[in-house]
């Protein structure tokens, strides 16, 4: 959608009083589409030099767990990025939700060559192994139906050019989720007690998410729903999420 011309605001703008140009130029602001170009094209450009990100998951404030994600290049210089969840839901003692999720990508300049993940989701343990084959993703996955052409991104989040895409592959299960993308505008977060300028994103179909990307396209937020429970993943500081011989694994 393009934005509004701004001749039109100056040829109406003298006949605007003093007392309503302030008004104006607020609702101007937020009737000004923000595209999804306000964020990087950059495949790489939310991969830190560090090669590590960390986010806490939280729901009414309260921290339930943790992702990391872990940047690496292998031999013939591809990128591969391990993805590591936990969440633990309880009411006091009693447990009432766990996820646990490992998952191993590579990449090729920007382009997904291949998934394998296991994650323990509440009681049920599903998997996926595809790799890039010929133009399609080929391989196993415990809801994948053997419908996925290249290009497609995964819901790994990282690469910033997941808002300019409109089907995923998930990586807990191998389906397509076929998704609607509206762009929502910029705002300021907190990160690391830091304000942040990012763009907000709202996904709608098989996929239903918010999620934000900083202008150099680092995946800094994102907010989705869980069994009626809404909770939010936060980029935080590493030093925040329990050390690597801690974690659990499905």
């Amino acid at each position: 959608m393009a934005r509004f011309g701004l001749r039109i605001v100056w040829d109406v703008l003298p006949a605007i009083s003093s007392r309503v140009r302030p008004v104006f130029f607020l609702l101007l602001f937020f009737l000004t589409p923000v595209s999804a170009d306000t964020v990087s094209r950059d495949w790489l450009g939310g991969v830190p030099d560090e090669g590590f990100l960390a986010y806490e998951i939280s729901r009414k404030g309260k921290p339930l767990g943790f992702q990391a994600l872990t940047f690496s290049r292998s031999e013939s210089d591809e990128l591969i990025v391990d993805v590591h969840i936990e969440i633990d839901f309880k009411l006091g003692p009693i447990p009432l939700f766990r996820y646990l999720h490992d998952n191993r990508e590579v990449w090729r300049d920007g382009i997904l060559l291949s998934i394998k993940s296991k994650t323990y989701n509440n009681g049920e343990d599903v998997a996926v192994d595809l790799k890039l084959e010929d133009g399609r993703y080929v391989g196993s996955g415990s809801r994948f139906e053997d419908n996925l052409s290249a290009p497609l991104l995964s819901t790994s989040y990282f690469n910033p050019n997941f808002v300019r895409q409109s089907a995923f592959i998930s990586t807990q299960d191998g389906r397509l989720l076929p998704t609607k993308i509206e762009t929502i505008g910029v705002e300021t977060l907190n990160i690391n007690d830091v304000p942040l300028q990012a763009t907000r994103f709202r996904l709608s179909g098989k996929l239903r998410i918010d999620i934000w990307y900083s202008d150099t396209g680092r995946w800094v937020k994102t907010k989705f729903s869980r069994g009626g429970n809404t909770l939010v993943v936060k980029q935080t500081n590493p030093a925040r999420i329990p050390p690597r011989n801690k974690w659990r694994h499905p």
